[in-house]
């Protein structure tokens, strides 16, 4: 359907909030409406917008990114929602948003840096740190249209850190590669026959055909390694830190078929190990994305209704109002980019097909509490829209859409998009776990200088790992030269959440991860750490998709049983299939190119699927190196019953 509506006409349809048109004019171009403003919803709304398509994007944050994305305080206090919305968090996402909030007050006693409250406002936080790897084809395509090669630097080691504090850091380089394959089984991380049962696990999995029935998402990572019959509980491990550091997913949990396309893509380009970019991807991803729209548009407008609007968003709105001021007028499509806008349910009006769009205009206000000049609204409202919708939102955030109505009245599973299409009624089976972060500036380096990159620590409670912001981002301030930024991630949240709810309980967290910490880096609490810039982020309601066992077929695909309804985000089947920034891409790509097929306008969206090395030499490969696989086992075995007797004769060495 192409949008033709002309005026905001309002129309009657029983209580509640009026039904209006969709409240812009139409220019007879394909209007289509993203939902999400994460990678995919970023995506879909570029390829459309250079196939002449009208875009409006509604995104709930006041930022761009979804988990990507990089925030500060003050996006954080603006994202309470009124209950009267019918946007409502449960108690454990309000909690959890409480928490995020930087610990200490507005002064204190024990910092002495002048203006600390100002500059902890100012201070990025991120979901985690972010590995790009050389198989995102999509992604580096378009960070070379966005125009931000530069802004990413390879790196081909990860370090290791074991304990206890002092200990020289331990580092794998360029895993997977054949090249460093001696010296990675040599490094220290792991003894040397784990580490070669490790590869040739990896190898027997990628030998495994593939299969049109999914067999391998029947079962777990954790169950094939032991299938396998000369894995190690030390070798097995080794695929346990993979899962729980990079996707939170344990291999009891995470599916054999989504871990081995993971690793397929890997082994055709191991070197280097990943990319990390030289900033925070407010500044370096998502707002040069965001002026490559602009750019792409003839009418460009951001409806930021926060008061005062978001500085970033207000810089690229004035930038390009310059820019277009000095050309002649243009045919390009229109671009509209509605933060603080939520999709709070969402039918289709039996008698016309048309989308009824339930919209909920979130809290502008940039304070924590009630103040003149705080931005509200009375109610929500109904848009008709006879376009194309892209749903690029979360399974959690999905869910509640395709079960809400967008009309008042009581619950109809009938009436929702549920009770249209079977898929989609699913998403609730899809579930996602948190990686909690907790971002520290300390007043002096640690005596062990932290390596640049990404840093496992080994052994860890909570699957802990470290990322040194200060060595890498560009566009940190000039006052916190002297400080040493770093993000902790804890991946396995599971024996923390229960303080989410608690009173104090983020000050429990923070300390219980500042514990953990202290078990491998020489800090003094007290003295080493600004405490009022100390910032918790427990990403309760912000889960990250988890490639559980037999979930393929319950997650949603691109087209939908709606046919001007598609779905976008990195959990839709894609042949990616694992949850990566990649699989965000890919699917925004698909949805685009879905949405061009159903408007007939533009040329095909073009759509890389990542090599794989040949299934025949994977398989030689593993079946040559078997038997070593099996000499490896007796001798690990051997060497830890002598450890085991050694240490029950001698337990103080």
């Amino acid at each position: 359907m192409v949008c033709s509506m002309t005026t905001p006409n309002s129309e009657a349809d029983g209580p509640g909030p009026a039904i209006r048109r969709y409240p812009f004019v139409s220019t007879g171009r394909p209007h289509v409406i993203v939902v999400g403003g994460g990678v995919a919803g970023m995506t879909t709304a570029q390829r459309l917008l250079e196939r002449g398509h009208d875009v409006t994007m509604l995104e709930a944050n006041s930022y761009l990114g979804g988990k990507l994305g990089a925030h500060q305080e003050a996006d954080e206090r603006v994202e309470h929602v009124s209950e009267r919305f019918g946007f409502r968090r449960s108690r454990t996402e309000k909690t959890a948003r409480e928490m995020a909030r930087p610990f200490g007050s507005g002064t204190c006693a024990r910092c002495d840096m002048p203006g600390c409250r100002s500059a902890r406002e100012t201070d990025w936080h991120e979901h985690c740190y972010h590995m790009y790897l050389n198989w995102y084809h999509n992604f580096w395509k378009l960070v070379e249209e966005i125009g931000i090669a530069d802004r990413f630097e390879p790196m081909t080691r990860i370090s290791y850190f074991t304990g206890p504090p002092g200990s020289p850091p331990l580092h794998a380089d360029n895993p997977g590669s054949p090249g460093t394959a001696w010296q990675n089984m040599t490094s220290g991380v792991a003894p040397a026959p784990d580490v070669f049962l490790h590869s040739e696990s990896i190898l027997d999995l990628l030998a495994k055909p593939e299969h049109a029935d999914h067999r391998l998402d029947q079962i777990s990572v954790a169950a094939f390694l032991r299938e396998l019959g000369y894995t190690t509980a030390k070798s097995r491990q080794a695929s346990h830190q993979v899962l729980a550091k990079a996707f939170a997913a344990p291999t009891a949990v995470a599916s054999a078929a989504s871990y081995r396309s993971f690793l397929k893509y890997g082994a055709r380009l191991p070197a280097p190990a990943m990319w990390l970019l030289t900033g925070n991807t407010e500044e370096a991803l998502f707002s040069p994305w965001l002026k490559a729209l602009s750019r792409l548009s003839g009418k460009f407008r951001i409806l930021d209704h926060r008061e005062p609007p978001r500085e970033i968003f207000r810089r690229i709105q004035a930038e390009n109002d310059a820019e277009k001021a000095a050309e002649p007028p243009s045919d390009r499509p229109d671009f509209t980019l509605m933060p603080l806008t939520a999709l709070t349910g969402l039918e289709i009006d039996p008698d016309t097909s048309d989308f009824l769009l339930r919209i909920a205009t979130l809290d502008g206000s940039p304070y924590a509490q009630p103040a003149p000049g705080r931005i509200t609204a009375d109610k929500s409202e109904i848009w008709r829209f006879g376009g194309q919708v892209v749903l690029a939102v979360p399974p959690r955030q999905l869910s509640r859409i395709v079960y809400a109505r967008a009309k008042d009245g009581p619950a109809d599973r009938g009436a929702t998009l549920a009770g249209i299409d079977n898929r989609l009624a699913q998403s609730p089976r899809l579930k996602g776990a948190p990686i909690m972060v907790l971002d520290v500036f300390l007043r002096h380096p640690p005596k062990t200088p932290l390596p640049k990159g990404i840093v496992i620590l080994l052994g860890s409670r909570y699957e802990m790992s470290l990322y040194d912001n200060s060595q890498l981002w560009r566009d940190g301030n000039e006052d916190d030269a002297d400080l040493t930024q770093i993000s902790i991630c804890a991946s396995d949240a599971d024996g923390l959440m229960p303080y989410i709810e608690q009173e104090d309980g983020g000050q429990v967290i923070v300390s219980l991860m500042l514990d953990e910490l202290s078990r491998y880096i020489d800090f003094d609490r007290e003295t080493d750490i600004v405490p009022c810039r100390t910032h918790l982020q427990t990403n309760a309601g912000g889960e990250l998709f988890v490639n559980a066992v037999n979930t393929w077929h319950f997650r949603p695909t691109t087209t939908t049983e709606v046919p001007d309804l598609f779905v976008a985000g990195d959990f839709v089947q894609t042949p990616v299939d694992v949850v990566t920034i990649e699989g965000a891409a890919m699917s925004g790509l698909m949805a685009a190119e879905a949405v061009r097929r159903r408007t007939g306008k533009g040329d095909p969206v073009e759509i890389t699927v990542p090599d794989t090395l040949p299934g025949p030499m994977v398989a030689t490969a593993a079946n040559s190196l078997r038997p070593l696989a099996y000499a490896a086992r007796a001798v690990s075995e051997t060497d830890t019953t002598l450890r085991r007797t050694f240490k029950r004769y001698f337990p103080g060495e």
